[in-house]
């Protein structure tokens, strides 16, 4: 069996150190990929992905944005926006896209759930 690749994007080192810790203990079958912003997302998202975890408040592009350009790249992927916070149009205008959501700060339950559904 294939690993399967989460691509996981925050400009919080302390945020992405979080979900690496809970895919370190508890998802190890998965492979991580760490972006700082949407730039180094796009860079490093050439191979196959299965699911991007990525947080809305960046600088340069937001988390929707880079969600447009991965789901043009990786038309199968799995996109969920983690956040504290987002402006209920903003919220609307994801789900038309199809993109989930998960409050920060993220839970291990959360995450379980998402890939089960992704798996």
């Amino acid at each position: 069996m294939d690993k399967k690749s989460v691509l996981i994007v925050d400009d919080s080192s302390l945020a992405r150190m979080m979900v690496r810790k809970i895919f370190a203990t508890r998802f190890t079958e998965w492979t991580l990929i760490e972006a700082k912003d949407g730039e180094e997302a796009l860079s490093l998202s050439d191979g196959s992905l299965h699911l991007a975890l990525l947080d809305f408040n960046m600088p340069g592009m937001n988390g929707i944005e880079l969600a447009e350009k991965l789901m043009v790249k990786h038309p199968s992927l799995a996109v969920y926006l983690v956040t504290a916070n987002i402006q209920e149009r903003m919220h609307q205008r994801a789900e038309s896209m199809g993109i989930g959501f998960i409050k920060k700060p993220i839970a291990e339950s959360k995450i379980a759930d998402i890939l089960q559904q992704v798996a």
